[in-house]
């Protein structure tokens, strides 16, 4: 295996398109293999192979890196997101307990506090995944799935312990993909 980057290796099989050609949003490719998880394991390694504009295998080590790694992002904005309702929360308590004792009088003099979502920087994009909810194994379970029906190949990254497997798209993946989203002829057919 020719590695293109860290834990990225050039893909031998012929593939019947250009990695561009398929259509994937961020972590899913829509109705085409009938299960999410499936779908969110194909989109996540092809999304690898898009940005080179070359087909490669993923080695799992980069797909456990990326899943952390969204996952930090998502529960960077939920606390910030929790923590702004806390402070909104505790601003509504003063208000009201304020409003009560001075017997409705403190409502005519301060406004009441406004809970704004533009008050929220948002972070990096936080694309849609099953990971959010289902945890990791949802991934995991996608790429099981597509190694029994053949439509990925798992090659061990190097000898001996605490190797990780190598994703590899097969080219009945992307004819499955290109079939389903209609994309024309593959190439070479």
């Amino acid at each position: 295996m020719r590695c293109v980057q860290d834990g990225l290796y050039l893909a031998e099989e012929e593939m019947p398109c250009t990695p561009r050609q398929i259509r994937i949003g961020h972590y899913f490719i829509a109705g085409v293999l009938g299960r999410s998880e499936q779908e969110e394991a194909a989109a996540r390694i092809i999304s690898f192979s898009q940005h080179l504009d070359q087909w490669v295998g993923v080695s799992g080590r980069v797909l456990v890196e990326m899943m952390k790694r969204d996952c930090e992002i998502f529960s960077a904005s939920k606390e910030k997101h929790a923590g702004r309702r806390r402070v909104w929360g505790n601003q509504m308590d003063r208000w009201f307990w304020l409003n009560v004792l001075t017997f409705g009088i403190w409502g005519w003099f301060a406004e009441k506090p406004k809970f704004s979502q533009s008050d929220l920087d948002q972070p990096e994009v936080i694309p849609f995944s099953g990971i959010y909810l289902f945890g990791p194994d949802y991934v995991v379970t996608g790429i099981r799935e597509l190694l029994d029906r053949n439509l990925l190949n798992a090659v061990p990254e190097h000898d001996g312990q605490g190797a990780f497997n190598v994703f590899f798209p097969t080219p009945a993946l992307i004819s499955h993909i290109i079939k389903k989203q209609g994309i024309g002829t593959p190439r070479g057919q």
